[in-house]
């Protein structure tokens, strides 16, 4: 969804409980620590670009960041689990 669920986590939880033939799949409003979040709430996956390449690191060629910070949102994702349709 875009742009971002409002109600964060929450909302997606209520949405996909109450219309759990839908697969949300929210792309803004996620950052490194909520991925999991969403996940465990329901949502069938999730994107986040700007969280995870951030300006800074990218202009300053500081690759070991942007590898740190897929490790973090990595590690909130496997936390989560698998995807299980409802």
């Amino acid at each position: 969804l875009f742009p971002g669920v409002a109600g964060g986590p929450a909302w997606v939880k209520a949405v996909s409980s109450a219309l759990p033939f839908l697969s949300i799949n929210p792309t803004s409003g996620v950052t490194l620590d909520n991925a999991g979040e969403y996940l465990k709430n329901g949502a069938a996956s999730v994107g986040l670009v700007a969280p995870l390449f951030d300006p800074v690191a990218i202009a300053n060629e500081d690759w070991d960041q942007i590898a740190k910070n897929a490790e973090k949102v990595m590690a909130n994702v496997r936390e989560a689990g698998p995807y299980v349709r409802k």
